[in-house]
């Protein structure tokens, strides 16, 4: 039966869908199988993806809560591929699914982000993780602090994207700013018009982009206000969003945590300069400071207004600035060269024996048994927030 190479990731657009789209879409030919599963929480108000993958994709979709964890469990297992591969978990439930059921494949870990959520995950499931793989030289520190026993499986491979064929842009008439990303308070999007607002003030003509949806668009609109120099763009194509790195002159990125950002890497390889929040996570290894980009304090106001304006003002500057951006995203991130590095280090993995040996379930609660019927735990869990409801009374 031939081996099988299974990505699960969330049915979300963002990051973890573009990184995984780059790296199947420019896989080299083998002898393996490919497949994709991704999973959509019917309560997740976020857009889901396009399903653009060079796989097989299967898309599974649940609602936790009400449903018997365990159920969920048994759903994704039965969407797998039959026989022997490996599965590439991207979040905590692919990875709880990895460890709670006995699937008979080797399990790779991406790590995705330098936040306590994603080393608590690589602890938790160490003992059915086979390989762990991030994209930051911190991040794997981190991971050998923590898992020290595991150095040799332990492995940082930058990522891939596209390198676009040409960076030609407009070289006069107003700056043109872009935020890229979802909009959400832990990613500063409510500092954007205060920015707008000190650049205005201070005799900058600014155009901006805000590209993609999210829980505080509302807030952030109605922040701004009727200001006839924003543009709004939700959900876009992967094309789409590309263009507009191309289109813009400075990505703004005043986010409060990040790993390293997709959007990030795709403007600087267009030439696009980025303003971007001083986090640890890996943005100082790409994004050296009035080189090839700004690094400004999270929530500063004022710093994130000196960087647009250092630049806005000095358009042969901006111009170098965009060039050596490019050239350091080009030379490491090329998913050309990328890509093959991921495929040949999972996919070794695919005739191998899994370290799994045991079943271990680290969510749920007492409803969540492997013996008590998914209607039985939806029907409780439904009564108990309705009588919630009721308790609470009109407001």
């Amino acid at each position: 039966m031939t081996a099988s190479v299974t990505w699960m990731l969330p049915d979300k657009l963002g990051g973890v869908y573009s990184f995984t789209a780059n790296l199947l879409r420019h896989r080299e030919p083998d002898d393996l199988t490919y497949a994709a599963i991704l999973a959509r929480n019917r309560r997740d108000p976020d857009d889901p993806s396009d399903a653009d993958l060079r796989a097989d994709v299967r898309r599974v979709s649940y609602s936790l809560p009400p449903e018997n964890f365990h159920t969920v469990l048994r759903r994704l297992a039965s969407s797998l591929p039959s026989g022997p591969g490996v599965i590439v978990a991207n979040d905590w439930l692919s990875l709880a699914m990895a460890s709670g059921r006995n699937t008979g494949k080797s399990l790779v870990y991406i790590n995705h982000g330098d936040f306590q959520h994603y080393y608590d995950l690589a602890v938790m499931h160490d003992p059915t993780i086979d390989l762990f793989i991030t994209y930051t030289e911190r991040m794997r520190q981190r991971l050998l602090e923590l898992l020290p026993h595991r150095e040799s499986e332990i492995l940082c491979i930058p990522y891939g994207i596209e390198i676009p064929a040409q960076r030609e842009r407009s070289a006069s008439g107003p700056v043109r700013l872009l935020y890229v990303g979802r909009l959400d308070r832990s990613k500063g999007v409510l500092d954007l018009p205060s920015i707008d607002r000190q650049l205005r003030e201070r005799g900058v003509d600014a155009e901006w982009t805000i590209q993609g949806p999210g829980p505080a668009e509302a807030e952030l609109r109605s922040l701004w206000g009727a200001a006839p120099h924003v543009r709004w763009h939700r959900r876009r194509s992967v094309e789409h969003v590309l263009g507009q790195y191309l289109e813009s002159d400075i990505l703004v990125m005043p986010s409060r945590a990040e790993g390293l950002p997709v959007a990030l890497l795709e403007a600087m390889v267009a030439g696009c300069v980025p303003v971007v929040s001083d986090l640890p996570s890996g943005i100082p290894e790409i994004v050296e400071n009035g080189v090839s980009g700004f690094r400004v304090t999270p929530g500063d106001i004022a710093g994130f207004a000196d960087a647009i304006i250092a630049v806005a003002s000095n358009r042969s500057r901006l111009r170098s600035m965009g060039d050596e951006a490019a050239i350091r995203i080009e030379r490491r991130f090329n998913v050309v060269r990328q890509a093959p590095q991921y495929q040949k280090a999972i996919s070794a993995l695919a005739d191998a024996d899994p370290r799994w040996s045991r079943a271990r379930i680290f969510h749920g609660s007492l409803l969540d048994r492997r013996w008590i019927p998914n209607i039985v735990v939806r029907s409780a869990r439904s009564l108990r927030l309705g009588f919630r409801q009721l308790n609470r009374g009109p407001r």
